[in-house]
């Protein structure tokens, strides 16, 4: 399995597109879709924001860059492929530092619009993630269609900056189902060959 930043934030992006597609048809039961939207729309942009750090200084991602740099030591030293395999408890920053940090130091500027509604949206995150949240029926709606906005915006903004974004969008979260059960019968048989031929060549 592989997953890198890109691969995450477009996973996610899918995601939040699916769920906001899904509501446009559900006439009860939509909460579901909204959170996961909400979720879904936070993730991408905090992984992106990110991409767009590490794609010009990696150790900007990270809040103590100096335990990064002595992480990524480490990880040379070991020849390992990630700093978190040596230092497990790294921390990187969330998606108002990465703002900052890209606005500031990589002169990097972001959309007004796309701040604003990330703010709105992470205070429901964290309603969802750590409470409760309860909406009438015209703050429901105002969600919804606050939600659509920053995905515009976030679509906007980087695809500024990513390559072929849209048709990444369009082709993630491709899945392929076998069409028949394993034939488990079939497989033992081949072990059981297997293993014989094991023991000839032995013998």
């Amino acid at each position: 399995m592989k997953l890198s930043l890109l691969d995450n934030g477009v996973d996610s992006l899918k995601a939040t597109y699916n769920s906001l597609e899904d509501i446009e048809y559900l006439l009860v039961g939509g909460e579901h879709r909204i959170k996961d939207a909400i979720l879904s729309l936070n993730h991408a942009n905090e992984i992106l924001f990110k991409l767009l750090l590490k794609q010009r200084i990696e150790c900007l991602v990270f809040v103590d860059i100096e335990a990064y740099m002595n992480a990524k030591e480490e990880m040379n030293a070991k020849g390992k492929n990630n700093v978190f395999e040596v230092k497990s408890g790294l921390q990187t920053i969330g998606f108002s530092e990465a703002i900052r940090r890209l606005e500031l130091l990589c002169d990097i500027k972001v959309c007004p619009y796309l701040k604003k509604g990330l703010q709105y949206l992470k205070q429901k995150r964290n309603q969802i993630m750590h409470y409760e949240i309860e909406l009438n029926e015209g703050e429901f709606r105002a969600l919804v269609e606050k939600l659509k906005e920053c995905y515009e915006y976030t679509i906007r903004f980087f695809s500024e900056h990513i390559s072929g974004l849209s048709e990444l969008i369009e082709d993630a979260r491709f899945e392929f189902y076998s069409l028949e059960d394993p034939d488990v019968e079939a497989i033992r048989d081949e072990e059981n060959i297997d293993y014989l031929a094991d023991l000839d060549d032995v013998n």
